[in-house]
């Protein structure tokens, strides 16, 4: 459980609830009353609503039609000039039959846990690079209780038609990536070929938004070049687009290990400034979500006792971050998982490639500003409680 200070008292975030404390149940260095840290320590241990539920997380592809420099699933950098295909892991699709095994080794493995409803994320590469296994993993998880299905999409392909097929097939959110306002966007989130992508990506939300009751989460990537157009960015996406179907994420670009330099550090500074754009984006009209504490269905318990991510080839991963990379495959949907020492040896957890390139005491302090000004706004603007409920449990990749 975190405990961040507020403009007045503390905020309580644990794993189920977020909650504001008065100072007086603190001490002088920030510390809670045992009295309090019990009564809020129960609360958190109180049974999940959600513990019947399996999260599998399928990548459809691995190969991409963009060339994003920053990417986890790069191995390196770009050797040849800008826009030219960075090295990749592995390129892969599913097939027929793997869809079959996958969706077979998901109806095994909640029976084995006793788990009666299954969250589906389709991930990639780019999964709308093939719709027609997206749709087949959608209708084939409805025998299986499928409840929350979401997508993590660069948006480049995602046209209203799509939309629409996936929607009636069970398709409930979509994450779409952006990597700061047109210019600084054009730069650096680029087709195979070296052509910008931002006026095809916002033109295909715009009209799928309209023609859907999608729900969608919009990821801006900060980097150093594209923070200073994201108030712009900001405005121009509340001019084009229903804000109040759209919840908004400000993520840091970090360098998970392959050089890349265009990261941005985090301070108190930049925690300040970031915390004043995610103020912009709720005066928007965007849903901001408060901090939580929640565990990963997907790779948090290791074993894949709550979920699993399965590459294109049918091989089992901890992570998203780490399908496809050699030495961290734990498993096959059709032989199951390797060994228990051989598992936890290899079970990484998301975000891990960017660990020993993050100070986290830094880490730590710029989280904790970012979201006492998130907490503090919706909790005076009496949004708290929806902003809770909108959340929906989608991995945070690039």
């Amino acid at each position: 459980m975190r405990f961040i200070r507020g403009a007045a008292g503390y905020w309580a975030v644990g794993s189920t609830f977020v909650a504001r404390v008065p100072e007086q149940h603190f001490d002088a260095q920030g510390r809670p009353t045992p009295a309090v840290r019990e009564l809020l320590a129960a609360r958190d241990a109180a049974p999940a609503t959600d513990s019947d539920l399996y999260g599998l997380t399928v990548l459809v592809t691995t190969r991409c039609n963009l060339a994003c420099p920053y990417c986890f699933q790069n191995t390196e950098l770009p050797q040849a000039p800008e826009g030219a295909i960075p090295l990749r892991i592995p390129g892969a699709t599913v097939d027929d039959r793997k869809v079959a095994d996958i969706l077979a080794f998901t109806r095994d493995r909640m029976a084995e846990l006793n788990k009666t409803a299954v969250k589906l994320m389709l991930f990639g590469g780019e999964p709308t690079m093939f719709p027609g296994y997206c749709l087949k993993l959608l209708e084939g998880c409805r025998p299986l209780g499928l409840t929350g299905a979401s997508m993590i999409s660069n948006g480049t392909l995602f046209d209203a038609a799509g939309a629409i097929e996936m929607e009636r097939a069970g398709l409930e959110w979509v994450q779409i990536s952006l990597d700061g306002d047109a210019a600084d966007h054009d730069r650096s989130r680029i087709t195979l070929g070296g052509r910008g992508t931002f006026a095809t990506i916002l033109r295909n939300v715009e009209a799928a938004s309209a023609r859907t009751a999608l729900k969608w989460r919009l990821r801006v990537n900060i980097s150093r070049e594209s923070i200073d157009g994201v108030q712009t960015l900001i405005d121009r996406l509340g001019d084009r687009l229903d804000t109040g179907r759209f919840m908004l994420k400000l993520a840091l670009i970090q360098d998970v290990g392959i050089g890349y330099q265009k990261s941005v550090r985090h301070s108190a500074e930049l925690a300040k400034r970031v915390g004043e754009l995610y103020l912009h984006a709720m005066d928007a009209g965007f849903t901001v979500a408060p901090p939580r504490a929640a565990p990963c269905l997907f790779c948090d318990a290791v074993g894949g006792t709550t979920g699993a991510v399965v590459n294109s080839d049918g091989t089992l991963y901890s992570c998203c971050h780490s399908a496809g990379q050699d030495g961290y495959d734990v498993g096959t949907v059709t032989a199951g998982y390797h060994r228990e020492p051989v598992v936890r040896e290899r079970w990484v957890m998301c975000g891990y490639g960017a660990e020993p390139n993050t100070d986290k005491a830094a880490e730590r302090l710029h989280a904790d500003i970012v979201d006492a000004i998130v907490l503090d706004r919706l909790h005076a603007t009496g949004s708290l409680a929806a902003a809770t409920a909108s959340q929906f449990a989608l991995m945070d990749p690039a």
